[in-house]
């Protein structure tokens, strides 16, 4: 560590030095990266935290509608046993089998753990048969032991009812001779009432142990993770935060309601039936039970169905995320410090570079002067060097012409010598008739050569195009192609090779048309010279269309006898031709080549191949051209 500490308070020096020196650009620096921080970490951080929040919430729901469900099983059957107990009972009350009765009762709850009490009413509240159970003992209560039960609201509202209908209370602690039941008993009863044989009434009263309840409730959400709570209606807690929460109302204590505990999450419980609040999940059971709720509440008092089941996870499982969060809140941080000081650093030396360049540009700008002038010298001795490798290929291309040109001429003269002898020795008329089959002959012969060099001459102005005397003009692609040559429109160039046209129709140009259509007169005839010197069969194909907005592709290909491989590197050099001995002069591919690049500005590219060469595909040549749509401007030379 003492060695690098030296060496790490120079660092430091010098960036505190870069920044006083260039705090501006500094600033610029460091904008994107505040930027980054106060922006991105915070959308980070809510993405982050919906994407851990949604499983939980997601878990919530399941855990509140999975506690409801089974509420409601439980409830039903509740609900179904009551119906059972209000049909048997008239049945062996009026055999006269009340002992029967009382047997089925205690049968009945050894049957069934989860209930308390099943009891037999009379039309007055009193308590006519009871049977209890407590702590898995069932016993058949005494006379004495039965109580007047015709003010507790289960027994009036069940009274009421038609047979076959069942009452459901509210869930609540169980009360004994007006006072609530120690230790607490938390129950649910269910009452349906019955008409005997001689018209009286009756009531079969079944309690449901709540607490057995509410225990397998909390035991199945602690499973999957989850706290559970149950709240009455007016929002009183039935399964509190706390051991003292619950069953406020009944026990004195009206303060523990969850709009004390968290005021905004009772406001959100009593604004809709099911929801979220933050870390909690709450619904109502009938806004769960669904269709079932109208049946089995159809008689239930009315705080049943809107009591709330409410869950929150056991653990936060975002605390990990959070932690991770604020690590790479600060390694970001200490990376854009490190990068900004490394920048402006960086600044300080740029700065001593610009001042070194500064008075090198000084030295470098003298030296550039010389080698301007030596580049000028180059290129004059470039010009001078091309132009004596033109007038070479010239004198040589029109050497032959002219030299047998001369020959014959020679020719002729001699023999006009030998005429004019003859007229003064005697002129004979054999003399006369060789005389003018020679004189034809080589008069002849010059004429041809004549022609030729007039053609060579013609063929050497037009490699250097002269591009102000051309003609630019809008055009269509397709109009100026069938302009080249008139037996592109009858569909066959010579007998035995026809012409395949594929020209896309609508393609506007803006380019010299002229010189287009020179280029493609000029490839038409070299694929008849050269791949098809004997003539057909074959064919040759001519294509044009758009390539893009601002491109024009043109191919012009044929099946012929195509080109040998080493050849194809020097075809677009003046005065090379493998067809010298039928005429050919080597300029025409190289016309071709000038006028697409220097005056159409485009590029043109061959590929061929011969019959018996390796590789697959046809064989013959196929020139592509690519030609901008809008010739570019160029100044005339």
């Amino acid at each position: 560590m003492r060695r690098w500490w030296p060496g790490i308070r120079r660092r430091w020096r010098g960036s505190v030095a870069a920044v006083r020196r260039h705090p501006r650009k500094v600033a610029l620096i460091a904008a994107p990266w505040l930027l980054a921080l106060l922006v991105g970490l915070p959308v980070l951080w809510f993405e982050v935290d919906r994407a851990v929040r949604e499983p939980e919430r997601q878990g919530g729901r399941e855990a509140v509608e999975y506690a409801a469900q089974s509420l409601l099983r439980w409830v039903a059957q509740l609900h179904q046993d009551a119906q059972f107990l209000a049909e048997l009972t008239p049945r062996l009350l009026d055999a006269g089998q009340q002992a029967m009765l009382a047997e089925t009762y205690t049968s009945f709850l050894l049957a069934g753990a989860d209930y308390h009490k099943v009891r037999w009413v009379d039309a007055a509240g009193r308590e006519r048969l009871r049977v209890d159970q407590d702590r898995g003992v069932v016993y058949l209560v005494p006379e004495p032991g039965l109580q007047d039960k015709g003010e507790r609201p289960f027994v009036r509202l069940g009274l009421a009812l038609q047979p076959g209908q069942v009452y459901l209370s509210p869930l609540d602690l169980n009360v004994e001779r007006g006072r609530v039941e120690q230790p607490l008993r938390p129950t649910l009863r269910a009452a349906s009432p019955f008409h005997l044989a001689d018209g009286r009434s009756g009531l079969a009263v079944i309690n449901y142990q709540g607490g057995q309840l509410l225990d397998r409730l909390q035991e199945q959400a602690r499973h999957a993770g989850y706290v559970l709570y149950l709240v009455h209606p007016e929002g009183w807690w039935i399964i509190g935060p706390g051991p003292g929460d619950a069953w406020g109302w009944q026990l004195g204590r009206p303060e523990r309601t969850v709009a004390r505990f968290d005021p905004g999450l009772w406001q959100a419980m009593r604004g809709q039936p099911a929801g979220q609040w933050g870390e909690w999940t709450f619904a109502t059971l009938e806004s769960v039970w669904g269709k079932e709720a109208a049946r089995l509440l159809a008689h239930a008092d009315p705080a049943l169905g809107p009591l709330q089941v409410l869950v929150r996870r056991q653990t936060a499982s975002g605390a990990r995320w959070k932690a991770i969060l604020v690590l790479l809140t600060l390694a970001v941080t200490a990376l854009a410090a490190t990068v900004v000081l490394a920048q402006a650093r960086a600044l300080a030396r740029e700065a001593a570079y610009v001042d070194r360049l500064r008075k090198a540009n000084h030295a470098l700008h003298a030296a550039n002067t010389r080698l301007h002038a030596a580049r000028e010298g180059l290129a004059r001795a470039d010009r001078l060097s091309s132009l004596g490798l033109m007038v070479a290929g010239v004198a040589h291309e029109m050497n032959t012409p002219l030299g047998t040109a001369q020959l014959a001429l020679s020719t002729l003269r001699t023999r006009v010598e030998e005429l004019a002898g003859r007229l003064r020795g005697g002129l004979r008329r054999s003399d006369l008739e060789g005389f003018l089959a020679a004189a034809g002959e080589a008069t002849g012969l010059a004429e041809a050569e004549l022609r030729r060099a007039a053609v060579l001459v013609q063929r050497f102005k037009q490699v250097a195009v002269d591009r102000g005397s051309v003609e630019r003009r809008r055009f269509d692609l397709a109009e100026a192609i069938l302009d080249a040559d008139p037996r592109l429109r009858r569909g066959e160039l010579v007998p035995g090779i026809p012409v395949v046209l594929e020209l896309e129709a609508g393609v506007a140009m803006d380019s010299y048309p002229g010189p287009l259509e020179q280029v493609v007169f000029n490839l038409l005839a070299n694929a008849l010279a050269h791949g098809y010197p004997e003539g057909g069969p074959g064919r040759i194909r001519v294509s044009a269309g758009a390539e893009g907005p601002a491109l024009v592709r043109i191919e012009v290909a044929d099946e012929g006898q195509g080109i040998a491989a080493e050849d194809l590197p020097r075809i677009f050099e003046p005065f090379f031709t493998t067809g010298r001995h039928r005429g050919g002069t080597g300029l025409g591919l190289h016309i071709v080549h000038q006028v697409v690049s220097e005056v159409l500005g485009g590029e043109i590219r061959v590929r061929s191949r011969r019959p018996g060469d390796p590789g697959g595909g046809p064989a013959g040549t196929v020139f592509t051209l690519r030609i901008p749509r809008i010739a570019p401007d160029r100044a005339g030379p």
